[in-house]
């Protein structure tokens, strides 16, 4: 159980914003942590001291990128403080600490302020909450469902931040208010930007006489739904002769797992999670992509994918539609095998059409066309002053 320990104010007024993040793994850091700490440089400015909180490590990890560039890049006036809370150890807070929230989980330290904040006769302050993704669906039933529900139960003192307009409605739907709500595109990530802009966003053309099929792996994430994808693409290969066959290479990126036997003489090589140079020339020659997603957000593989020129398919959910969000997507109602093989054989068809061209990359109709510093400037969010 995480637990607070309340001391006396700075005397020299210190403000304090302390970003709570799941973990500073450089093996975790997917596009949500990357973002989040975009959005903390962009708040930081308003504060004296940046205070990152790391929920589920003992102490450091492997240095992660995303922190590095944050602590060599950060153009505000704040100094950077780091803490792990699995290491037993009570969080030290002041009474008018600010926290900005981006895990569930972490919702807890800014509640026991509160909590003393009341007890001391103080109104309790606001909080940031960077929401991206209904995190309630992350948990069957049960405690952490229910925590994830209470943190938006305060919309009085919530200033959200929701990454992706179906997330937003997703939320308005299931009755979340919050005093301020600032809505925003996500943007690409900045080496993937990079990249395009110095080549004026053109793609080299995919050749090769094998087709690369990429399969975005997560196993144990019951969101990305690894068990339907194996399953479809087994159904795909079990339904070509031999020869047929050999003409593709089936790889996984995203989590590592064991390679699995899809059809005779075709495993789903296992490659992890890749550094984005590499995650980048897969990217380049892969030709078909399939990455599953069970949420109101949209998901940044299948986008990506379809970005660099992959015949994509992915799913939808709930308000979340993402037929016609690229020319290259498609997209199945639910994850269901036979559904998906039906998207998948026409993918491979559109796929070898585009093989041996030339292709421009275009930026998918949910994604801004802003970097993540411009963008969160351009959302103009309220600072919480203490």
């Amino acid at each position: 159980m995480y637990d607070i320990e309340l001391q006396t104010d700075a005397p020299d007024g210190a403000s304090r914003l302390n970003v709570v993040l799941p973990s500073l793994a450089s093996d975790t850091a997917f596009g949500g942590v990357t973002s989040a700490f975009e959005l903390a440089r962009t708040l930081a400015s308003h504060y004296d001291v940046c205070r990152f909180i790391s929920l589920f490590e003992k102490e450091p990890p492997p240095a992660c990128s995303e922190y590095d560039r944050f602590a060599h890049l950060n153009d505000s006036a704040a100094r950077t403080e780091l803490f792990f809370a699995a290491s037993g150890n009570s969080l030290p807070c002041r009474e008018n600490d600010v926290f900005l929230i981006t895990y569930y989980a972490g919702f807890i330290f800014w509640d026991k302020l509160r909590k003393a904040r009341l007890k001391r006769g103080l109104e309790p302050l606001p909080f940031y909450y960077f929401i991206q993704d209904w995190e309630p669906g992350f948990a069957p039933l049960g405690r952490n469902h229910a925590l994830a529900l209470h943190s938006y139960a305060f919309g009085s003192l919530t200033r959200a931040i929701i990454n992706s307009e179906t997330l937003a409605e997703h939320l308005r739907v299931n009755g979340c208010r919050f005093s301020e709500e600032y809505v925003l595109k996500p943007s690409l990530n900045s080496d993937l930007a990079a990249f395009l802009r110095h080549n004026s966003f053109r793609l080299p053309a995919k050749g090769g006489e094998r087709t690369i099929l990429l399969f975005y792996g997560r196993p144990g994430l019951p969101r990305n739904c690894f068990e339907v994808g194996v399953e479809t693409l087994q159904l795909f290969f079990s339904g070509l002769p031999p020869t047929g066959r050999s003409r593709f290479t089936a790889l996984s990126a995203g989590l590592p797992h064991e390679d699995i036997p899809l059809a005779d003489g075709v495993l789903l090589k296992s490659l992890g999670r890749l550094p984005v140079k590499e995650y980048i020339a897969l990217l380049l020659k892969a030709h078909v992509g399939l990455s599953l997603m069970i949420s109101p957000h949209p998901s940044y593989p299948p986008l990506e994918m379809a970005l660099f020129g992959l015949a994509t398919v992915t799913t939808d959910y709930g308000v979340k539609t993402m037929q016609g969000v690229h020319p290259l997507l498609t997209s199945a109602r639910l994850p269901d095998p036979e559904e998906l093989l039906v998207l998948l054989r026409r993918a491979v068809v559109t796929a070898s059409g585009l093989k041996n061209r030339t292709q421009r990359a275009v930026l998918p109709t949910s994604m801004s066309s802003l970097d993540w510093v411009e963008n969160f400037a351009s959302l103009r969010i309220r600072p919480i002053v203490p």
